[in-house]
């Protein structure tokens, strides 16, 4: 039997619709808003492509963020010098350290702890210097922590001591606490007070220290090349390991607060933070606690102005031993010093 066919309709002819019953595949070319999925392949080149830009500005800002935790530590080191000038004066030109603050270690006297400005041991020179200026707390082991951990602490001293040394317990576990960020050389802290007080070898192998020098800023030559004060921790070893010092007599090494200097920071120099090797490159331990800033040390003058030094430039023995210091053997530094007796 015949059918004929539907007559067409009407509205779909007049709007261009394809009626539902037959619907008509669009491709994606003919179809504007069809997105196409990225390939793996394209996945891979924009993940490659970040990689690439992430490895590009990581060093750049590794780089700015060192730099500015060095400026921090500059900005504190200046703080410091000023805190010595006005130390020196209230105190007829003596500078901060042992025998200058009221208890005469090296005549075996001891530290009663009841003041701010009172050294927490015998090389301890910041708290003199700056007790009663900042408001230190009285109490020794509050003290550490504000020296160590906020008031004087370098941006870029992510260390913390491994073990206490010597001198007696005083409440505080050493491995929680960060390394001092700043020493002083022992060169200027001799003492005409007493002659219980000795510099250590190799200072006292390696110079004759002026004739009645006592602690006065004005024995000590110029202030613009007389660095008092650096960045540097206590006794490093050879692998790396930092001691805690609570005594109250002085190591010969500089305890918490000082230390050798650079000047005699050899190969053979047991425990410097400033240690070199035998070719006088910096070994890995001095890398990360006398020159923490890319390889580089602060340091601040008696001046008061601070200054950043590569291995080479932190040398000269003159920045940190008195004017007219003599040398006796120029074996035991660092820096080259043939036929030169007297320190300027």
């Amino acid at each position: 039997m015949f059918t004929p066919d539907p007559p067409p309709n009407p509205r779909s002819a007049a709007t261009g619709h394809t009626p539902l019953h037959s619907p008509t595949p669009l491709s994606a070319e003919s179809n504007p808003t069809a997105r196409k999925a990225f390939t793996l392949i394209e996945l891979l080149v924009v993940i490659s492509i970040i990689a690439l830009l992430i490895g590009i500005l990581l060093p750049a800002l590794s780089a700015a963020r060192k730099s500015s935790q060095s400026a921090v530590c500059l900005g504190n080191e200046r703080s410091l010098g000023q805190a010595v000038a006005a130390y020196v004066t209230d105190e007829r030109n003596h500078l901060p350290g042992p025998n200058t603050s009221g208890a005469y270690l090296w005549q075996r006297h001891t530290y009663q702890f009841t003041r701010a400005n009172e050294p927490v041991q015998s090389w301890d020179w910041i708290s003199p210097t700056l007790g009663n200026a900042i408001g230190f707390p009285d109490d020794p082991v509050a003290r550490y922590r504000a020296i160590f951990e906020t008031e004087f602490k370098c941006p870029a001293n992510d260390l913390f001591y491994d073990a206490q040394y010597v001198g007696p317990p005083i409440g505080i576990d050493p491995t929680t606490l960060p390394v001092s960020s700043y020493t002083s050389s022992i060169g200027f802290h001799n003492s005409g007070q007493s002659r219980e007080y000795y510099l250590p070898w190799p200072v006292s192998a390696a110079l004759n220290i002026s004739e009645n020098l006592g602690s006065k800023l004005d024995a000590m030559g110029p202030p613009s090349i007389k660095m008092w004060a650096m960045d540097g921790s206590r006794y490093v070893t050879p692998q790396g390991i930092i001691n805690f010092d609570t005594q109250i007599k002085g190591n010969p090494h500089g305890a918490n607060f000082m230390t050798r200097s650079p000047a005699l920071a050899t190969s053979a120099s047991s425990g410097s933070p400033h240690r070199v090797d035998r070719s006088r490159q910096l070994v890995e331990a001095s890398k990360r606690t006398g020159f923490r800033h890319n390889e580089k040390m602060n340091g601040v003058f008696l001046d008061g102005h601070a200054d950043s030094f590569d291995n080479e430039a932190s040398r000269p023995p003159e920045y940190y031993f008195p004017t007219g210091s003599a040398i006796r053997a120029p074996r035991f530094f660092v820096a080259t010093v043939p036929g030169r007796t007297n320190l300027r």
